[in-house]
This record gives structure tokens, sequence and C-alpha cells, in this order.
């Protein structure tokens, strides 16, 4: 069935041409979901409650600068910008606290930041991912909040690896994606700024790890994972941490294309957008590919290029296609708290399942 959402709020983003061009990162783990927006001069946090709140602003360094990676402490003191050469974290004032070298840097390699609350006046340690030189091995070095490095921890996973934190500000695990050899977490915590591993979980005998496939999204308690096929042919869900599958939605069981709720495609697939609306609801995303030959035999008043739909992650039922009250809305992004987040040029709309639609 059609699926019309509830609008909860609407937020106008000033200074902005497009949100989802414009460097745009949503944390959801805060009270109030917290925008980041980066553009060519400034890093910027908003908090997204009845209107936006702007929190704070980094002004960029002035040296070149990756467009990828940015982050922000917890208690928004300082953010740090990914370099060409190097981290750089600056304060509110543009003021450079420290520069961290990467050393070597693999055409393949991207950064990645965690902030961790540490000791009895609880300061903040950074964990920087550096390039290891082995592709069995994963690089972190803690730094202080004067850049002085305490500890390095050189672990023997390869892959992506990335940091995992509970709510309090504690490191809880780290978690590996490779494409060759699948999906693990560590368990782990951090000791004097040294992380330390236990033992690896991973896909339970005779379930396939997450080869071939792309990590979506995580659901609010932490026990369940959304992954499509890089092929776009299906999305499953599965148990954490065993990875095992718990529910699978092929391609095929949405309508044929040009028929019914799928009338606005002509060759759909699984896109990597989407993930939990809340623990019970999935939201998964159809992308159609543009070639104006093709869009015009079709139709243009009717084509477009993506569509939202909601499923139920313990089943893999379809619930229906989410209408919205504007054409082709494509960026979404799923809160995990009962609603999820779309964009519109400088805009963000929130919306939430009508009462009887889900």
């Amino acid at each position: 069935m059609t699926i019309t959402p509830r609008l909860v709020a609407k937020y106008r983003i000033p200074g902005v041409h497009r949100i989802s061009t414009g460097g745009g990162r949503l944390d959801p783990s805060t009270p109030l979901p917290r925008l980041r927006l980066g553009d060519p001069d400034s890093l910027r946090v908003y908090e997204l409650g009845r209107e936006p709140e702007l929190l704070a602003e980094f002004p960029r360094p002035s040296t070149r600068w990756r467009d990828a990676g940015h982050w922000v402490a917890p208690d928004l003191s300082f953010a740090v910008f990914e370099g060409e050469t190097s981290y750089v974290a600056v304060d509110r004032d543009g003021n450079r606290m420290w520069q961290h070298p990467y050393c070597t840097w693999p055409a393949s390699w991207s950064g990645h930041v965690g902030f961790a609350m540490a000791g009895p006046y609880r300061e903040t340690q950074t964990l920087l991912r550096l390039p290891s030189g082995a592709v069995d091995k994963a690089l972190f070095v803690a730094l202080d909040t004067a850049g002085d490095v305490l500890a390095r921890s050189v672990l023997p996973c390869g892959g992506n690896a990335g940091l995992a934190w509970g709510s309090e500000g504690y490191l809880t695990g780290v978690h590996v994606d490779d494409r060759r050899a699948g999906t693990a977490h560590y368990p782990a915590s951090l000791v004097c700024g040294r992380i330390v591993l236990k033992e690896r979980t991973t896909a339970q005998a005779g379930q396939p790890a997450l080869c071939g496939r792309d990590r979506v999204d995580t659901n609010p308690s932490g026990t369940g994972e959304m992954s499509v096929d890089e092929r776009g042919l299906d999305v499953r869900w599965h148990r954490l941490p065993s990875h095992e599958v718990a529910a699978v939605l092929p391609l095929s069981d949405f309508p044929a294309p040009g028929t019914g709720d799928c009338s606005v495609h002509d060759r759909p697939w699984i896109s990597y957008g989407g993930g939990y609306v809340d623990a019970d609801t999935a939201l998964v995303t159809l992308h159609n590919s543009y070639d104006e030959a093709r869009v015009f035999v079709f139709g243009r008043d009717a084509w477009e290029e993506h569509s939202h739909w909601l499923a139920d992650p313990a089943t893999g039922d379809l619930h229906g296609r989410i209408e919205y009250p504007m054409r082709d809305v494509g960026f979404v992004w799923p809160l995990g708290d009962g609603t999820w987040l779309t964009t519109e040029w400088d805009t963000l709309h929130r919306w939430s399942v009508q009462e009887g639609e889900r």
C-alpha cells in the first residue's frame, strides 16, 4: 500500500544551498539529533529540536584539506579535520590545538577519529586511525587534549576498522568491514589510551559473513544490523553479534517496475540509503539511475530516481511505499526514534508514520 507520512518538523538551515551536497552528517546518539555541516570555510553543528539551533562553529584550517573527514568532540570544544597529510584539531576560534601526520597514505585509505571520555575528570582523549603499512593490521594512536601521544595500538584486524562507543563515551568494540573477508566485531575496552581487544565475534557456522554487501545501519538497541547486496538485489537484517540472517527482502518482492507502487521506476535496484526508523520498522530505498533516452520513453512525468519503502526487519515483509507531498525525495536519514529526515535544498523535513499505516 501507499503510506502517507506525517510531517513532524521542518528545519531550514541558513547559508546552505543544498544540504545533501554540503558535507552533511547526522549524529542521532545525542538526546536531540545533531547535524554537522561542512563548507569551504567552516564546520557547523546544529541541534534539531523544534527549531535548528547552532551549537558550535569551527573555522577550517587555512591550508588544503580533504573534504572527506571531520569530527567534533562530544563537548563541542574542538573539531578534527582530515587534511592531505595530517589530522589537525582546531577550537571554535580556529586556533590549532595540535596536528598529527599520517606518515604514509595508501590510495584506498581514509581517516577515522573517535573520542573517549577517560579519567576521574572525564578528560577527552582522541583516537586517530593511521595507515598501518600492513593489510592485516590496524593502527590507532590515542592523544590527550594537547596532542601528545598517550599510546599506540596495533590491532590484528585489517579492512576498514572502526570504533564503536557506548552511550557514556566508553569504547565498546572495534568493527571491521572487509569485502573479501567479511565483517567481524571485537569487543574492546580502552586502558590508559591503549585498545584492548577481546575474542573476535563473527558469523556463526553456516551463516555467510557480509562479503559482497554494504552495511547500512544498526538498530537502536545494537542487537541487529541491516545490509544490502552490492548489486542491489536484496536487503537483509542480521542478529548481532553473530550476523546470523534474521530476514531477507529480495528485489523481486517489490511490485514489478512500472506497475502499482513501483510505477515511478523502470529499472530499480536496492540502494544503501535507509536504515532503522525504530526497532520494529526499517526504511529501504530503491534507486533508478538516469538515462535520458530511456526515461523519455518511460515518461518523464512518471519517472523518479528514488523511492522509500517501509519494511519489517523481523520478517522482511514489505509494508508499502512512502508517498511524500513533494517529488523525488532522495537523501534520507532514519533516526531510530520513529522518525526520519529527508532533504530539500536548504531544508530538512522530519517525518513519522501515521497511526494505522505501519
